[in-house]
Parts: structure tokens; sequence; C-alpha cells
């Protein structure tokens, strides 16, 4: 007669809780191990100090490349400033931009085109209300740096939040020459006016001495006070 077979009863105390959890810790290890030496590159989905992605929306436009467009802007912003700087003002009291768009469109631009340059810079006329918008907000100042800033992100962002990013990251370097006789305006205009009737290099050497600043336009006029009068007067406004 032939003999059931029995199946062999399993005790609960084979293992415990504590060794069956230290055994899928070391297996969890050993398959990290695998993962890193077989994808270097790739981190595998149970390695837990990999970071994961942010959540929400991507942004429109990436920060990096709104200062970059920034930058662009103001260096042909700056470059034209003797005209534009006339133009803007008077739009900016009597609340009309149709002959400072008509100006900014009939501005030299480069023959060349780059994925740095903002939609205002190749079309200003597409962006006359956002110009307007900011003009009236009182942020100009006068300075083409604020307009930069503003104008840099569209059509991504609004004029405000392009703004607004800009200014968390000032630009203070690569002041372009033309733009310097209305930046010591702004900034220094008792200062302006003493050059102005300077006669000599020495004169001007005595009035730059007479204000401590770290001024970066004003720095590299008393690093070549021989400059400054022509530099000056290539920044004059142009009507």
């Amino acid at each position: 007669m032939r003999r059931k077979h029995q199946t062999p009863s399993i005790s609960k105390d084979v293992i415990s809780t504590d060794q069956l959890y230290r055994l899928v810790s070391e297996l969890r290890e050993r398959v990290e191990l695998l993962e890193r030496e077989v994808y270097p590159h790739r981190s595998g989905e149970l390695s837990p100090s990999q970071p994961r992605p942010p959540k929400g929306r991507r942004p429109k436009l990436h920060s990096g490349v709104l200062l970059e467009r920034r930058v662009r802007l103001t260096a042909w912003l700056e470059q034209n400033w003797p005209r534009l700087s006339v133009v803007l003002r008077i739009a900016e009291r009597s609340g009309s931009t149709s002959e400072a768009i008509a100006t900014l469109a009939a501005t030299d631009k480069e023959k060349f085109t780059s994925p740095y340059h903002s939609a205002f810079y190749e079309k200003p006329e597409q962006f006359e209300a956002e110009l307007r918008a900011f003009l009236k907000s009182g942020r100009f100042c006068g300075n083409p740096r604020n307009l930069a800033g503003a104008m840099a992100g569209l059509p991504e962002l609004s004029w405000k939040r392009s703004f607004d990013i800009c200014a968390e990251h000032p630009y203070k370097t690569d002041y372009k020459i033309p733009a310097y006789w209305d930046h010591m305006r702004r900034k220094f205009p008792e200062r302006l006016r003493e050059l102005e009737e300077a006669e000599t290099t020495l004169n001007v050497e005595i009035v730059l001495a007479r204000s401590r600043t770290e001024d970066p336009v004003y720095l590299h006029l008393r690093d070549n006070p021989e400059k400054v009068k022509e530099w000056l007067e290539a920044g004059k406004p142009k009507i």
C-alpha cells in the first residue's frame, strides 16, 4: 500500500520578522549596488537619495534665458540711448507711445538672429501696449536697464513679472559709453554739470575726486579723465 506524501509543516519560528527585515534590507542594498555598476549614470528607483523633480508647472521662460535676453537688450538700448532716451521720456510724459515704438523699430539691429534676442528687440511694434503700461507704472525712471528688464521676458512673461525677476538679479556691469551722459544725469547731476564746465583734464580729475562711490560708470570715468569730455559728448541726447 502506497504511503501518502506528507507536506512538511513549517513552524512560525523558522524565520523571525527581524530576520526577514534584515534579509530584505540586504537584498535591497545588493540591488542598488548592481544598478550603480550597470548604470553608472542612471539612478535606480530604489535609491533613497535620488532627488525627485519639483512638482508643479514648468516655467514659461527659464530665468537664465530671461537674464541673457536682458543683457543683450540692455546693450542694444544703451548703444542707441542718446536718441531713444528722448522719445521714451516724451512717451512717458504724454502717454503716447507711437513715436517711441516707431523709433525703436527703426533703430539698427544686428544682421544675424540669436535665440537670446528678445521678441521686443525683433519686433517692438507688437508690444506697444506693454511698453505703454510699463512707462505709466513709474518703474522706468529714465533707466534703459529698467526698460530692458521689463521687456526681455515678452511674450512668455508679463512685463511686470519679467521686471520683477530681473530686479532680483541686478545687472551692474558692461555699461555702454553712449549711455554714460544719461547715467551721470540720473545718478550724479551736480558732478555732470561740473564736468561739462571743466576745461582741462586736471579739472576733470579734481571734479571726479569729489565723490566716493563704487558706481562702475563713475569709476570708469575717474580712471580715464582724458576721455571723459569725449565720452560725455557722445552720450548727449539727440533729437
